[in-house]
């Protein structure tokens, strides 16, 4: 009777014990696999190749992937958009498009204006696709009037979608009428979160940066659009470098845009 009871007791013991130990387990279990779970995709969009400007080349070298926005209607479009490819990034049109502010030089002689007919849109933004055959999106260069005006920026999205592409809204007009006229029409949309240079200090573009990881680990993913040449070029690149390493750590994985919009 007394050996009987020393071994219900131990194995009361025992079983006391493997319970704890798997629901110890379990529990590491569950936080690792909310750590893993942690963590956000950052779509960085550089705008301006097209001109071979300022930082062209230490852009392409930056070990991440990324989008590149070429101007097609620019001295070197073609060059620039295959050094891209040969770097392994991701080719767009950055289709020049009329503003409501600004000086018109910094549109282009060639894009999309209000004054065109449907007809004329259409086949300024095929041209452009002809120049930049590779291309598998598109998003708007300058643009705040087009963006806003539903005819030209449907004639836009009627040919991007012939193409398979997918449009990314730079927002340069809080009014834009991209969102609602891409799913209308069925063409895959995103939008950018945050822009990231216009400045010449690293630093204000690393706190740019800082924002767009912070957007993208509270939503999952966000959109950075920077700049080779004078509005970004080698301080841009050389911000998006350093912060690599601190963004790996704290789980963000860069992707192009279209990886973003397959999700």
């Amino acid at each position: 009777m007394k050996k009987s009871w020393k071994e219900g007791l131990f194995y009361l013991l025992l079983f006391a014990f493997c319970f704890a130990g798997g629901r110890l387990t379990a529990a590491r279990q569950a936080v690792n696999a909310s750590n893993m779970a942690t963590g956000g995709k950052l779509a960085i969009v550089i705008d301006d190749f097209g001109y071979d400007g300022n930082g062209t080349e230490e852009m392409l070298a930056l070990p991440i992937p990324f989008t590149a926005a070429v101007m097609p209607f620019s001295e070197f479009s073609v060059e620039n958009a295959k050094k891209v490819e040969e770097a392994g990034k991701e080719v767009v049109l950055h289709m020049p498009m009329e503003a409501l502010t600004g000086k018109a030089e910094w549109v282009g002689d060639k894009g999309v204006f209000r004054s065109m007919t449907d007809e004329e849109i259409k086949a300024v933004v095929q041209e452009a696709f002809t120049i930049l055959p590779n291309a598998v999106g598109m998003n708007n260069h300058m643009g705040s009037a087009i963006m806003e005006d539903q005819r030209c920026l449907g004639d836009v999205l009627d040919v991007l979608k012939a193409q398979n592409g997918f449009f990314i809204d730079s927002v340069t007009t809080c009014n834009s009428q991209g969102r609602c006229l891409a799913e209308e029409k069925g063409v895959p949309f995103i939008a950018r979160d945050v822009f990231l240079d216009g400045t010449s200090d690293v630093e204000k573009v690393k706190q740019n940066l800082r924002k767009a990881a912070e957007i993208a680990l509270k939503k999952g993913k966000a959109v950075a659009i920077g700049h080779v040449g004078p509005e970004g070029g080698e301080v841009t690149a050389k911000a998006i470098a350093e912060l690599i390493p601190e963004f790996e750590e704290e789980g963000i994985t860069f992707v192009t845009a279209s990886e973003l919009i397959e999700e």
